[in-house]
């Protein structure tokens, strides 16, 4: 994996990942909005680099639309069934099909779109409502986006790089108060990390992208102040 990072182009920072996009958009050579895959393990940090970069892209007047798969998970019946082996997990947790018919393609073909997603059965019941209008650039993060069978639709995709340990950190910072350590640790290991594995084993999601996220870490001093 060390060799194939090597050939890769690696970012350390959401400025990098915009210098890149941008030329993209200017590159585009059609009136279709791009599709930018920013995917990578639950927990792994995604939501965070998504927010920078899209928050860069706008204020060089580029019109972004972002989407998280979480908005797409399935309900908790089909998400946490008990009986989920962890290839079942990485195939039903979200309902990435139904995003991609109802939202991505409109809106890359029409750059505008108007639809909501309704989660009933699930922790945090919402309905989520998408207006978007004359978007350039389509940022998707969320887990799972690299299987093979969606490789095709995206434009450019960016593979967040992170261990599992951290990872569990990020989600036991977000998990609800009501939900256990114990339980929280047994959804971890039991299924998120394994299907997680299973992606990365039967995908190679790394190898699949474009490039690769790894945050840049702060220098001793920094971080003693």
């Amino acid at each position: 994996m060390d060799g194939e990072l090597s050939l890769k182009t690696v970012f350390n920072n959401a400025a990098q990942i915009k210098s890149v996009l941008r030329d993209l958009h200017t590159q585009k050579g059609s009136s279709k909005a791009k599709i930018i895959a920013i995917s990578g393990i639950e927990g792994g940090g995604k939501r965070a680099i998504t927010k920078k970069v899209a928050q860069a892209l706008r204020l060089e007047g580029i019109s972004v639309a972002i989407v998280h798969t979480d908005d797409w998970e399935a309900c908790d019946s089909v998400r946490f069934n008990v009986m989920n082996s962890p290839e079942e997990y990485y195939l039903n947790a979200y309902r990435l099909d139904e995003m991609v018919e109802q939202l991505i393609l409109p809106l890359k073909l029409f750059g505008s779109v108007q639809t909501s997603v309704h989660l009933e059965d699930v922790l945090n019941p919402r309905t989520v409502d998408y207006n978007f209008e004359d978007i350039d650039i389509i940022l998707i993060e969320g887990p799972y986006l690299l299987q093979s069978a969606y490789l095709d639709l995206y434009d450019y995709s960016i593979w967040v790089e992170s261990d599992f340990d951290a990872a569990f950190t990020r989600l036991d910072n977000q998990v609800d108060i009501e939900q256990s350590q114990e339980a929280l640790v047994n959804l971890f290991e039991g299924l998120i990390k394994p299907a997680a594995q299973y992606h990365i084993y039967t995908d190679d999601p790394q190898g699949s992208a474009n490039s690769v996220y790894i945050e840049e870490q702060e220098n001793d001093d920094k971080s003693e102040q």
